[in-house]
């Protein structure tokens, strides 16, 4: 198996992240946010974890307030889930927000007060990861879909 590179994003490699999105039906259905997710790679830092031509991991940082950073996106091709390679992207976005002046690190994702199996993982992912709860709100998403935020000291 070939190993596996994290690269800033390229827009040679947009058809590879709009693949890997597609690849994850379960955690990306919604067609206007993956659009966005997709735009703002080339917007926002961005890195991809590829494996010769493939993009099997992608990453988006951004600073909504000076020291405060937010895991934007993150998707792992499911073929490639538990392997290391979000924790290695999530390492970099770090990086990047301490050489910033990054404080804090925080991602939004769906709320354990809503049943997903999916996103019982994605949280599970970021506590082992250290990140915390700081608060739950339907009023980012809708109450069909509660918010909760994690956050991580840096």
């Amino acid at each position: 198996m070939a190993s596996i590179s994290l690269v800033p994003f390229e827009p040679r490699f947009e058809r590879g992240c709009a693949d890997l999105i597609e690849a994850l039906p379960d955690w990306f259905g919604i067609p206007e946010s993956n659009a966005a997710y997709l735009r703002n790679l080339g917007l926002l830092p961005s890195w991809l974890a590829v494996q010769g031509k493939n993009v099997v991991g992608a990453a988006t940082l951004e600073e909504h307030f000076p020291g405060s950073f937010e895991i934007h996106f993150m998707a792992v091709h499911p073929d490639y889930h538990r392997q290391g390679i979000g924790r290695r992207l999530v390492d970099q976005l770090e990086s990047e927000a301490r050489r910033r002046g990054g404080r804090w690190l925080h991602v939004k994702t769906l709320a354990p007060s809503h049943p997903d199996p999916f996103y019982a993982r994605t949280r599970a992912f970021y506590f082992a990861l250290e990140f915390a709860p700081l608060f739950e709100s339907d009023a980012l998403w809708g109450p069909d879909n509660p918010a909760v935020v994690l956050i991580k000291k840096l």
